[in-house]
């Protein structure tokens, strides 16, 4: 079975409910993204908003993993309203062609900066962690778990501004979670108790990822890598990740003593978001004009 897709052609132009799409952005396994405009904008006007679209070629089986993964994102988005947090501005979730409409954010994930940067300072590295565990602990106050914090899913604007996406992973607090077994990159920075059978969403999750974030960042290496979501899993519950005051000496102790805390692989054991932010902020006022060059 495949959905039926409801694109409207009008001329050499494609219409879904109010949106005028333009030139694709990406086609993955399970959406497609489009940058998009309101229908009644003239030719003129801008493609300034994108439309992800569930992919219409899924079969049965996986189009409610799609769909509860599209709905998962709009609840999140809509509920937490943050500088910091992807706007939801539309949304079909009841019938095809199911779709959510978001702004366009101008700039670059994190992971395609530190790529293509090579380095940077130490107080701009500690400003994007502080704009994203903004973005988590408003999520947090709202009831709600990020649980796919990677730098893929945190975008930096031109002038630095974090948003952060990805929030089609995001479960309430307490509910019986599901995690992507396929995804090396997002398990690089899973809290060892998501790769447990049963496993509820827990704040102290989040907290882990955004500390093995900035680990990554300042090291130049997950907290626990390997070959395949197994490995990892497996490292993430038995090996000693590296010591970042070996690998990153310009680390100030202030932030690996909190990294530190924030990688304790018992989740109680772990500060809350709000510390987590408390303490960057902290770091960051400390270190505002700190030139410290670490390398990407």
């Amino acid at each position: 079975m495949h959905l039926k897709s409801d694109i409207t052609p009008v001329s050499d132009e494609r219409i879904v409910s109010y949106w005028k799409l333009g030139k694709p952005v990406t086609a993955g396994r399970w959406y497609n993204i489009y940058r998009a405009k309101p229908k009644s904008l003239g030719a003129e006007s801008p493609y300034d908003y994108v439309v992800k679209m569930v992919n219409p070629h899924l079969r049965t089986n996986q189009l409610q993993h799609a769909l509860d993964r599209l709905g998962r994102e709009a609840i999140a988005t809509e509920q937490i309203v943050h500088n910091n947090v992807i706007r939801l501005l539309d949304a079909e979730l009841d019938r095809a062609p199911f779709f959510l409409v978001q702004p366009w954010m101008p700039g670059s994930s994190f992971d395609r900066f530190q790529s293509a940067a090579k380095q940077t300072t130490l107080n701009r590295l500690v400003w994007v962690a502080r704009q994203v565990a903004e973005a988590i602990h408003a999520g947090h106050e709202k009831g709600r778990v990020h649980l796919g914090i990677d730098p893929s899913h945190v975008l930096l604007g031109r002038t630095g501004r974090v948003t952060t996406i990805g929030w089609s992973q995001s479960h309430p607090v307490g509910e019986l979670a599901w995690m992507p077994h396929d995804q090396v990159q997002l398990a690089m920075y899973t809290a060892p108790e998501c790769f447990q059978t049963n496993y509820r969403a827990d704040t102290a999750s989040d907290v882990y990822s955004l500390g093995a974030l900035i680990y990554k960042s300042l090291s130049r290496r997950a907290p626990y890598d390997g070959q395949s979501v197994k490995d990892i899993a497996e490292a993430a519950t038995k090996s000693m990740f590296v010591d970042l005051m070996i690998k990153q000496p310009s680390c100030p102790p202030s932030l690996y003593r909190l990294v530190r805390k924030m990688l304790d692989r018992n989740a109680a054991k772990r500060p809350t978001m709000r510390f987590v932010l408390e303490s960057l902020i902290a770091i960051e006022i400390q270190h505002l004009s700190d030139p410290t060059l670490i390398a990407l």
